[in-house]
């Protein structure tokens, strides 16, 4: 943690200023220590992070315990360069953007960023191009000590554990915020989104991807599996993740093709030439296959599905109220068949 975080952060409990007590130090990094604020509520400063997650319920509990042990089995393959690669081309290919250098562009002007669920920190360093801004990256899982010990020196960037729901922040605060694939995974993505929407600043922008509907057999058989999967064991949900992995690779193995003639509208399919595993998979089962070959990796993504107590698919119809209801212009709108992305203004 660098001392300077202390001067942004208020106590997510009253709203208060905080004051430091520091137990260890590395050079400019706080590594142990307290914040405690005024009305003496204290947090933990642990391994370089402020820890400020509070919440226990058992739900909120099992869905973060569900990421913590995705990203300990596989924060590496997570961190690698060509997932980064592939991570980055997705996102301008969703938000719209055509290369990095519009996006950093757009970023000139944005001084205060928040990273609301930033896994292992790869889009914190993506956010934190304009040296002259602030990224604040947090996560409410254990990702962010892996964020934090591959990102962590970077001067512009600062890792929290904490709940994107509760926020150690003032109010109208941040110019831009991101949240992408995290929403969904709240106890509620609407309340969750306009919850956020407090914390931006008079002409502020947010990013979000949410997961949208499947076919109707793809979301009844998720449902179905999701009864089971989320109450396994992390043990046995890896291996049955990793039995879809197998899966999804057998029949992408397969490289045949299948032809739809018309729509099937009963079934959510539409007329068109699919490949056969893409066509289970976006129709029917998750069994998700990297085309890299990464059995590691496809055990992620799967684990990622399956376990978490919360996953919720959302309409675009949903997402559009949302952001009108928080009285946030629309400026980037695109759906997809895994989800929609959204940017908004006020």
């Amino acid at each position: 943690m660098k001392s300077i975080l202390t001067k942004y952060l208020v106590c997510p409990t009253c709203r208060k200023s905080f004051t430091i007590k520091i137990t260890k130090k590395s050079k400019e990094e706080i590594l142990e220590g307290y914040l405690i604020c005024v009305n003496k509520h204290k947090f933990k400063i642990t391994d370089g992070i402020p820890r400020f997650v509070t919440d226990l319920t058992k739900d909120f509990v099992k869905t973060e315990d569900a990421f913590s042990a995705k990203w300990r089995l596989h924060h590496k393959n997570h961190q690698a360069q060509d997932w980064i690669d592939f991570q980055q081309k997705w996102f301008f290919e969703r938000y719209g953007w055509k290369s990095h250098k519009q996006f950093n562009e757009f970023l000139k002007n944005k001084h205060t960023i928040l990273d609301a669920g930033t896994g292992v920190g790869n889009s914190a360093k993506m956010l934190s191009a304009n040296p002259n801004s602030h990224v604040f990256a947090l996560d409410a899982s254990e990702s962010i000590d892996f964020a934090y010990k591959k990102y962590g020196k970077i001067s512009n960037i600062h890792f929290l554990q904490a709940d994107l729901r509760v926020l150690p922040f003032n109010k109208k605060f941040f110019d831009f915020i991101y949240s992408d694939q995290v929403l969904h995974h709240t106890k509620n993505t609407a309340t969750s989104f306009k919850y956020l929407t407090k914390f931006l600043s008079a002409a502020g922008v947010i990013s979000i991807y949410v997961y949208n509907k499947k076919a109707p057999v793809r979301e009844y058989v998720d449902d179905y599996i999701r009864k089971t999967t989320v109450n396994m064991t992390e043990k046995d949900c890896t291996s049955f993740s990793e039995d879809m992995a197998i899966l999804g690779k057998s029949l992408s193995k397969l490289n045949k093709k299948i032809t739809i003639p018309s729509d099937i509208p009963i079934l959510g399919v539409k007329a068109g030439t699919y490949d056969v595993q893409r066509f289970i998979y976006w129709h029917f089962l998750k069994c998700f296959w990297d085309p890299s070959d990464n059995f590691e990796r496809s055990v992620g993504v799967n684990f990622d599905w399956y376990y978490p107590k919360y996953a919720y698919r959302h309409t675009p119809e949903e997402v559009k109220k949302w952001y009108k209801e928080s009285k946030l212009k629309i400026t980037h709108f695109k759906e997809i068949e895994s989800g929609i992305s959204v940017t908004g203004q006020k």
